[in-house]
């Protein structure tokens, strides 16, 4: 299987990007441990660490390993580049031998999954993120809506006004605070001795779990003229269900100014050749109002 095939299916990478792990191994007595830091106590630190970054561009590499549900496996490896600028816009990109075949990316208005891979028939899936429905996000391979991507990386500053209470991990190793999403929540998981985000999961309406992933060899990200930021270097994502995974080391994170065409839909269309663009929002509609397909034999 090849990137091709791949481009659509990892779409939900630039969500998670930056997600964090499942819960610890063995149960250990929580009432030993004390009460948990607040939330405040979490979001102030945790704050003051990463309100610096306000982008953020890196190389990244990734693995991805799993069954499709035909049963078809597949395994792939591609680089390519994540760019962020908060608190809307993101960018990343997937590739080999310097071509890109897969591009997602969102900023305020929109979202968009662009598929490369094929030289003769580049294709473009675009929608609003007002009309973004669980549906149309899941077409692209994402868990969340489009618009809280960035904040899953845990690079975002805590909402003390949204961030509900803390509680210990079963295995006492790192501090968990929930916060209401559009479509669910996410526990973010802090390790109180470094202050850094450590794990992350993200539940949908009913609170089942959607997705978890693994944040791990943070790095220094770079900043000109002030202390750098620590940002994760190795993301593993793992979904329920799934026996696969998805692994992202990042390499050289750095702020620096991001150019606007990354973020710029039309311009990224005409600098990819995009030959089909789909309006994923029509693509719906039509869908929902066609027609029930009739038996064979009948009109």
């Amino acid at each position: 299987m090849s990137l091709m095939r791949l481009g659509y299916r990892i779409g939900w990478i630039a969500l998670l990007m930056l997600l964090t792990g499942c819960s610890g191994a063995g149960k250990v007595d929580l009432a030993k441990l004390g009460e948990p830091p607040s939330a405040a106590q979490l979001a102030e630190v945790h704050n003051q660490r990463v309100e610096p970054l306000d982008t953020l561009w890196a190389r990244i590499s990734l693995r991805a390993k799993g069954t499709y549900p035909d049963g078809e496996s597949y395994e792939e490896q591609g680089e390519g580049h994540l760019q962020l600028v908060k608190p809307t816009n993101l960018s990343l990109t997937i590739g080999k031998l310097g071509e890109t075949y897969f591009a997602f990316g969102a900023n305020a208005d929109q979202y968009w999954s662009f598929n490369l891979s094929d030289a003769d028939h580049k294709t473009a899936l675009i929608g609003q993120l007002g009309q973004a429905t669980p549906e149309k996000a899941d077409a692209l391979g994402l868990p969340v809506h489009p618009a809280e991507l960035i904040a899953l990386t845990g690079l975002m500053p805590i909402d003390l006004a949204r961030a509900g209470g803390t509680r210990w991990a079963d295995d006492g190793k790192s501090v968990g605070i929930s916060m209401p999403s559009r479509w669910g929540s996410v526990m973010l998981w802090i390790d109180p001795k470094t202050n850094l985000v450590i794990r992350s999961q993200a539940f949908d309406r009913v609170g089942d779990l959607v997705a978890t992933a693994e944040l791990s060899r943070y790095k220094d990200a770079q900043i000109k003229a002030r202390p750098s930021v620590l940002v994760p270097g190795k993301i593993e994502i793992t979904m329920p269900g799934d026996n696969g995974f998805v692994r992202i080391e990042l390499s050289e994170p750095r702020r620096k100014a991001i150019r606007p065409i990354v973020f710029d839909p039309p311009k990224l269309m005409r600098a990819y050749r995009v030959d089909e663009m789909i309006d994923l929002d029509e693509a719906f509609e039509r869908s929902s109002t066609a027609p029930d397909a009739q038996p064979d034999g009948e009109p």
